[in-house]
């Protein structure tokens, strides 16, 4: 990923890789991180990891981000898409 921008298909890698959870690209885009199992430190160790690929940092306002499809808004500076909550 030498890009800086991610996909779902990208995040979804990286829950399985980061965090050790394994899901579907329709769960992960309609789920909240704490649905899916994933905890603020496996959520970390995805940011962690994002910024290592994208070579850029994404702020506090990373770990804030309620789901995987948010993250990848975030991380895409598409902040329209970023509910929280969502």
């Amino acid at each position: 990923m030498a890009d800086s921008r991610i996909t779902i298909e990208d995040q979804v890698e990286l829950m399985s890789a980061c965090a050790g959870i394994r899901t579907d690209v329709e769960t992960a885009s309609t789920h909240t991180f704490d649905e899916l199992g994933v905890d603020s430190l496996g959520v970390l160790g995805i940011i962690a990891e994002i910024e290592r690929r994208t070579g850029r940092k994404l702020g506090a306002d990373a770990e804030l981000v309620p789901s995987p499809a948010a993250l990848v808004s975030l991380v895409n500076e598409d902040s329209s898409a970023y509910v929280e909550g969502a």
